[in-house]
């Protein structure tokens, strides 16, 4: 066996048992991926299952180990957009670790187009979609890496806590004082807790989201549409019932002063907006997908 491809069996190990930081969980991103296949036309589900053929077998391996698959089995695009989580260790992708959020200052009360202007999660969103979309039949590893990394981009950027702050790198800092979850931070919950509480399985958040897909308005795709998604998250995180902002006399939102503790309705109160946002980022993934292919 290849000294190259043991490096990415032995990495395996590591990744699974730390916590990733700036990561919606795997469940959400299968989530997102799962329904956005389902709902491209024929056509397209072809092109991308074509594309995921180019991935080299190292990463292929990588990928299905990373989600508790045999190394060997063909990979899924659900399976597939959690890639950029799974490479994070790797030197040669370390530089698109800050790819995976936004920070934005304290005092910013909302975000506007081009708030950021490279290494940020908006802007990987439009890098890949550009990647994506000029069908580069020379290097199809390239227009491979480009389409895992869309369908993680917009997975990430639909959790709200993606777009916020360093000081308390994105709730990761702001935890609980209470141990009424297993996650011990915000950023863990909003992750995680949150998508295997109340629907538990990825079978029911697919049904649940399927059926409310032909309810909610269809998306259209512009380049300046990403800033307005981010936005939305922004202003989620700084709601009350976020239990993550305390906001002064001049909006900005401050860091809270102790760890926080949960009011027992915070579940049922926030889970239908992860509920929306994962709904919103499966729409919207299709409809640049359909695009970009």
């Amino acid at each position: 066996m290849p000294a190259k491809y043991l490096a990415f069996v032995s990495l395996f190990f590591t990744l699974i048992y730390s916590t990733s930081s700036f990561a919606l969980g795997k469940l959400g991103h299968q989530i997102v991926c799962q329904l956005a296949f389902e709902h491209l036309s024929p056509q397209k589900q072809h092109k991308l299952t074509t594309l995921l053929g180019a991935v080299p077998i190292q990463h292929q391996a990588l990928i299905n180990q990373y989600n508790y698959k045999k190394k060997t089995a063909p990979i899924t695009f659900a399976n597939a957009c959690t890639w950029a989580d799974a490479i994070k260790r790797l030197e040669e992708f370390r530089n698109y670790n800050n790819w995976h959020f936004m920070n934005v200052p304290r005092a910013q009360l909302e975000i506007k187009a081009n708030d950021c202007s490279k290494d940020c999660l908006p802007q990987a969103i439009l890098a890949h979609q550009t990647i994506l979309s000029q069908h580069d039949e020379k290097n199809r590893w390239r227009q491979a890496q480009a389409l895992l990394f869309l369908g993680h981009w917009l997975g990430d950027l639909h959790q709200p806590l993606h777009i916020s702050f360093a000081d308390d790198q994105g709730g990761n800092k702001i935890k609980f004082s209470h141990l009424g979850t297993k996650c011990k931070n915000l950023h863990w919950y909003w992750d995680e807790c949150i998508l295997y509480k109340g629907k538990q399985s990825k079978a029911k958040w697919l049904t649940l989201l399927q059926a409310k897909w032909s309810q909610s308005s269809q998306p259209t795709w512009q380049k300046n549409q990403v800033w307005i998604w981010a936005n939305e998250s922004f202003q989620i995180v700084r709601k009350s019932s976020f239990n993550y902002c305390q906001i002064n006399t001049q909006g900005s939102c401050q860091k809270p002063k102790t760890d926080i503790k949960l009011p027992a309705n915070y579940l049922t109160r926030n889970q239908s907006v992860m509920e929306q946002r994962l709904l919103q980022a499966a729409q919207r993934l299709a409809k640049m997908l359909e695009y970009s292919l």
